[in-house]
């Protein structure tokens, strides 16, 4: 990822002096050479030296920031993260940037003992919270089950789970004419949710807005609304690592404070809602009749009716599923954008197999993770 990365961002030193302008690009190769290698305090020093011939340059503050980084000096890592995004990257090298900045300083907070704050209490009125979930696999519903009770501890809740769904969407419709709650939650069975103070957070979030996702977009643009580039994406998801070793391989996207309002289309990893928008707008079950498109059509048409969905940032999820984009999910893309095209701006993602270039960090615990967060939150434009 970063070999690709700083090879992308190498370009050509913006100096006047052609002599000059060669030696940065020489000394920025020796750098990148040097961190591949492993050889980070090397790394660190041919930056500088390119640095002080040319400090316009963002991928050499970047580079400098990922070798201080490996070495620990997290402080330094910082500082040289915040120097590269003073000169306004452009993506992805802005988000990856980002992210960095935001884990540098997580881990210098751990260093110190500084501990994650808290949501507040939920103030507001009683509310009970029904979980639906659609699952085929026993063990699988019994362990989210299990961890959904343990989240919602002390708060009244029930778990509604659908276990013969014909689609996404007629299991949903019918886990919520099941459900007794104000609030409704449309989960996967895969999930794990890291933030200790969710009850908190969705009951919170919930009095503010009526339909809740940890990842999406505000400009949907095609089939996926990863797809839809910066700076239209917001939110993270997390991973557990392929390799089954510990900590959370975490993908962040744009996040400025706890939430972004205005969402088109959600990630149906995780949808949360107050009861009456549910009834409202239900499932398509007809023309989703499957097990894709059912997120991007429910929150797409809150988005149309004035409703919008919000990415809440903090929330935490970890997902075990890569999830795919194959002909079955460009089979209910083509339906989503022919029943939608009126209201959908350029499709430009339809059929494309590129993946977005984003990053991928490793936080060791759940504290280094919220610190993390509220670093990424924090930032302003």
């Amino acid at each position: 990822m970063l070999k690709r990365l700083f090879g992308k961002f190498a370009g050509t030193a913006a100096a006047t002096d052609a002599q000059i302008a060669a030696r940065v690009d020489a000394l920025y190769a020796e750098a990148s050479a040097a961190w591949q290698g492993n050889q980070h305090a090397t790394a660190v020093d041919r930056a500088a030296d390119a640095i002080a011939l040319d400090p316009t340059l963002p991928a050499l503050h970047y580079l400098q920031g990922c070798a201080l980084f490996a070495l620990e000096r997290h402080n330094e890592a910082a500082a040289a993260m915040q120097r590269c995004l003073a000169l306004h990257p452009a993506y992805p090298l802005v988000l990856n940037a980002e992210a960095h900045a935001a884990l540098s300083l997580a881990r210098s907070d751990i260093a110190r003992g500084m501990a994650p704050a808290s949501e507040p209490p939920y103030r507001g009125g009683p509310q009970r919270i029904s979980v639906i979930i659609c699952s085929i696999t026993p063990q699988k519903f019994e362990r989210v089950s299990t961890h959904y009770h343990r989240l919602l501890d002390g708060v009244p809740h029930e778990i509604v789970g659908i276990h013969d769904a014909r689609s996404l969407c007629e299991g949903y419709n019918r886990g919520m004419r099941q459900a007794t709650g104000d609030l409704l939650v449309f989960s996967h069975d895969d999930i794990e949710i890291a933030s200790p103070d969710f009850a908190d957070k969705l009951r919170n979030r919930l009095q503010d807005h009526e339909l809740i996702g940890v990842a999406g977009t505000t400009q949907l643009a095609g089939r996926g609304w990863i797809y839809d580039r910066w700076p239209h994406m917001h939110g993270q998801v997390g991973m557990p690592p392929d390799d089954g070793s510990m900590g959370i391989i975490v993908t962040p996207y744009r996040m400025r404070g706890a939430v972004t309002p205005g969402a088109q289309a959600l990630d149906g990893v995780l949808l949360a809602c107050r009861r009456e928008l549910a009834l409202d707008l239900a499932f398509d079950e007809a023309t989703f009749d499957g097990w894709h498109l059912y997120d991007f059509d429910f929150s797409f048409r809150a988005w149309r009716a004035g409703r919008a969905g919000t990415v809440c940032h903090d929330l935490l999820l970890v997902h075990a599923s890569k999830g795919g984009f194959g002909p079955d999910w460009l089979r209910y893309a083509a339906r989503f954008i022919e029943k939608h095209r009126d209201a959908l701006g350029p499709i430009e993602s339809l059929g494309t197999t590129e993946l977005p270039q984003l990053p991928a960090v490793l936080l060791r615990s759940t504290a280094e993770w919220r610190l993390f967060t509220a670093h990424l939150c924090a930032r302003e434009d």
